[in-house]
């Protein structure tokens, strides 16, 4: 299992306060009018250097009509070609694509997703390609949920989802003790992504791009807590008999960072900071 931390400072730091963290999140922003797609391949570059230890997913937006005109091919082999000497960076194209101010529908991001992956690969064949998804946006009403069709035959090397548990008075999303199989957001996207290929018996490699909590200390550390146990039994049962459709998440990245949106009150602090350091710390044992 991948184990980290997402955190802005180094990676040796944030090992210091999570010592079984080793993989990372990085972000590049959507290029700004006149720049080249060649500038992400040399931000993909800088951003992944520190991480040569561990592991990283550098995520980046590519306009879906340059990806249609072709204007991003050449870009995306080099990519695949590097990758094949750093197979410990996964790639994520247009990750949250069902929400926020660059969101796509779900025939858009499937087209722009499927082309890039095949450039990429074309570079590399054992490039991993992330489809990482908004769980707010799979609750029952949210815009995916709505209509799953498209989104359902996204094919991707590995399938992401960013999960926060907690809310204030601008999110509104999830209450703060919400683990992931009582999350509407998480099992709405697991239920309609995930699950088929599990149940088909397709191995699937799966897991949590962004994991984050909001609340008080004392809830948030209890809820890190119950859900690491029950993610332990999902190890478990899994283990006893190693059936696919029990196949447990292959990823697990906590948030502990105020993010674009500076909220603050997503960083773990006290006792929820012990728990997901004791969370980090059990699942580094399945990798």
């Amino acid at each position: 299992m991948s184990v980290g931390v997402h955190e802005e400072t180094d990676p040796a730091s944030t090992r210091g306060r999570f010592p079984a963290a080793r993989v990372g999140r990085e972000f590049i922003p959507p290029l700004r009018p006149g720049k080249r797609p060649e500038k992400v391949f040399d931000d993909i570059r800088e951003l992944a250097a520190p991480w040569r230890g561990g592991g990283v997913y550098v995520s980046y937006k590519p306009s879906p009509r340059e990806v249609a005109a072709g204007r991003w091919t050449s870009v995306h082999r080099e990519i695949g070609a590097w990758l094949a000497d750093h197979p410990w960076v996964g790639i994520i194209v247009h990750h949250e694509p069902e929400g926020g101010p660059d969101r796509l529908d779900g025939a858009t991001f499937r087209a722009v997703f499927e082309r890039s992956r095949q450039e990429i690969k074309a570079g590399w064949s054992g490039a991993r390609v992330a489809y990482c998804a908004m769980a707010y946006q799979w609750r029952p009403g949210g815009r995916a949920a709505n209509r799953p069709g498209d989104w359902r035959k996204v094919v991707a090397d590995e399938y992401l989802c960013d999960v926060y548990s907690g809310k204030n008075e601008r999110n509104g999303a999830f209450p703060a003790d919400l683990i992931l199989p009582e999350h509407p957001g998480y099992m709405g996207w697991f239920n309609e992504i995930v699950r088929p290929h599990l149940a088909a018996g397709e191995p699937v490699t799966y897991g949590l791009g962004e994991r984050g909590f909001m609340g008080a200390d004392k809830i948030r550390a209890a809820t890190i807590r119950r859900e690491s146990a029950w993610l332990t039994s999902v190890f478990d049962r899994y283990a006893a008999g190693r059936q696919t459709k029990y196949l447990p998440p292959s990823v697990y990245l906590a948030w502990n960072s105020p993010g674009r949106e500076k909220e603050y009150a997503w960083v773990l602090t006290g006792d929820s900071a012990v728990a997901m350091r004791e969370l980090t710390a059990e699942f580094a044992k399945h990798v």
